[in-house]
């Protein structure tokens, strides 16, 4: 994500509505240094265009396709 960041965000823009954000992060807290899911979630929020692409790649993309009620 942060290698070409101009590239990421056009990225992000356009597929806002295909992308879902997963980690495997082990960190039971995810806010350690070593919490690699952390970092991108930062980096998601950073470079999205707007809020509204953030909270679809972040948390509504998965509940629609997994069709949760909440």
């Amino acid at each position: 994500l942060t290698r070409d960041e101009d590239h990421t965000r056009g990225f992000l823009d356009r597929h806002q509505d295909k992308i879902l954000y997963g980690s495997d992060c082990a960190d039971a807290v995810g806010t350690g240094s070593a919490c690699q899911g952390a970092q991108t979630i930062a980096t998601i929020r950073r470079l999205a265009p707007n809020k509204t692409a953030e909270r679809k790649i972040l948390y509504e993309n998965a509940k629609k396709l997994f069709r949760l009620d909440a």
